[in-house]
């Protein structure tokens, strides 16, 4: 076998599949260690089994669109932890929010439906998807319904959204896995930590998720924030985003205020802002759900990562160069779950939670290499056709990528000129706003067909990464008994 240094990848030094659902102090113990300088924790799905706090929010201005401010403070006391909220008692505004709702987010979630979830369970669909859209493709079908939610956001004053974004957290704290006291238990233990929250979810979830935990900071999707209100992205494109009143927005947000903080533009963000991460002998811990492998891109920046309550857990094998060393996965239980179990209840785990095995299962580097030694070949052998497909196209998705930037330019002035713009002249420039953005996707077509030969790679190696995991699951495999207990 070819050493190390000349590989394009290797297995994880160590990789824990912890069998028993923990609690989060007790994750910490065995994952995070005790001279950690940052733990970086993903948000939605992470933070809550199962919730979207983002997601959340949308749907909860919907409902202030329906009902109004003052019905919601009213029966919130009430309210459910769940994502709708119909009003029996209010028949006509209880249609206008099944009809705004649908409005606002039937083609979204459908988009997102067709071209994100299924495509995770069908494989054809799946390879269409990376033709598509590139070598991410679950990142750029997210940026659809995170780019619709931005929209919705700029209905209403930040101070309403900071209001109900605060409901929201509170009506799903049964769901929470992580505390605010299990965050200054870590802290003792951990002296000199840094917690920082990292997530796609716009700024009023995440600076409520801030305060609520006692994280030290929070990096989010980011729009303008102009006299007490975001401001619409400027993506207008085409008939995905639909409003419920005028089709001219108050502001909008040029395309160096708009950033959607997903994926590995969610790890550019934390090197601005915390260039010692960048360092590899900074000890570091990433902690998320990375549904749909949206998060395995963290494999190549932390020191330890973790994927909690995860539908795609992270892969064994990672770049050699990657300063990662201990992968951890681990079913984490919510605070109603802890709450039933202390109860004596015998049917206190959440019926939401897939089956795992009772034992803890945990792999050297070694022992992944003689588990699994076709599929290591293999991932070699495909990051290496990757490599080498970047290299071959490099200069022409360079061209390709200089001319999205001379139109964000462009793009930049017209949005300027939109927000200084009288009323009766603001039609005329969304309509020149919205010609341009129409050859932004095209542009984004050409380059998704100038990387088709490098995104076909990278669908052959996450089905491959994703065979490799599965392959060590006793529940899935033929293998039972193999690995050694932590």
């Amino acid at each position: 076998m070819e050493t190390t240094s000349l590989r394009r990848t290797r297995p994880v030094d160590r990789l824990v599949i912890h069998g028993e659902a923990l609690d989060f102090r007790e994750l910490c113990r065995r994952a995070v260690p005790e001279d950690t300088r940052f733990l970086v924790l993903d948000l939605d799905r992470t933070v809550h089994l199962g919730r979207n706090m983002g997601e959340l929010l949308g749907w909860e201005v919907v409902a202030a669109h329906a009902y109004g401010l003052d019905r919601l403070a009213e029966v919130e006391p009430r309210r459910a932890a769940s994502r709708f909220f119909l009003d029996w008692t209010r028949p006509l505004a209880l249609l206008r929010y099944l009809w705004l709702g649908a409005r606002m987010w039937a083609l979204p979630g459908l988009f997102y439906l067709l071209f994100g979830k299924i495509p995770a369970h069908l494989e054809v669909l799946r390879r269409w998807s990376f033709r598509r859209f590139g070598p991410e493709p679950v990142a750029a079908v997210q940026r659809v319904p995170q780019t619709a939610l931005l929209h919705y956001l700029s209905a209403l004053p930040a101070a309403d959204l900071a209001v109900l974004a605060r409901r929201v957290w509170d009506r799903h704290a049964g769901d929470q896995v992580i505390q605010r006291e299990d965050l200054d238990w870590l802290r003792a233990r951990c002296p000199g930590i840094r917690i920082v929250l990292a997530s796609a979810s716009p700024q009023p979830t995440l600076e409520v998720a801030r305060e609520a935990l006692g994280a030290d900071d929070a990096i989010y999707s980011t729009v303008e924030l102009h006299e007490g209100w975001l401001s619409a992205p400027f993506q207008l494109e085409p008939s995905l985003v639909r409003g419920w009143g005028s089709a001219v927005p108050r502001r909008l947000s040029g395309p160096s205020q708009t950033r959607i903080n997903s994926a590995r533009i969610k790890i550019e963000n934390l090197w601005a802002r915390y260039p010692e991460l960048a360092d590899p002998a900074t000890p570091s811990v990433g902690i998320t759900d990375t549904g749909y492998g949206e998060d395995h891109c963290w494999l190549g920046h932390f020191t330890r990562v973790v994927d909690v309550n995860s539908s795609d857990p992270f892969p064994p094998f990672v770049d050699a160069g990657s300063p990662l060393r201990e992968i951890h996965s681990a079913a984490v239980l919510t605070r109603r779950e802890l709450e039933r179990r202390a109860h004596g209840d015998a049917r206190w785990l959440d019926p939401r939670r897939p089956a795992r095995d009772a034992g803890d299962r945990t792999f050297t580097a070694r022992e992944l290499e003689e588990r699994l030694p076709g599929l290591a070949d293999e991932v070699e052998r495909l990051a290496r056709r990757r490599d080498e497909r970047e290299t071959r196209l490099a200069a022409a998705r360079a061209a390709v990528l200089g001319r999205v930037e001379a139109l964000s330019a462009r793009i930049e002035a017209l949005v300027g000129a939109f927000n200084v713009a009288a009323a009766r002249e603001r039609p005329r420039v969304l309509t020149r706003l919205r010609s341009a953005l129409r050859e932004n996707s095209a542009l984004r077509r050409e380059l998704a067909r100038v990387e088709r030969p490098v995104a076909e790679v990278a669908c052959a190696l996450s089905g491959l990464l994703a065979r490799s995991r599965e392959a060590l699951v006793t529940t899935r495999s033929a293998g039972r008994g193999q690995g050694r207990a932590a």
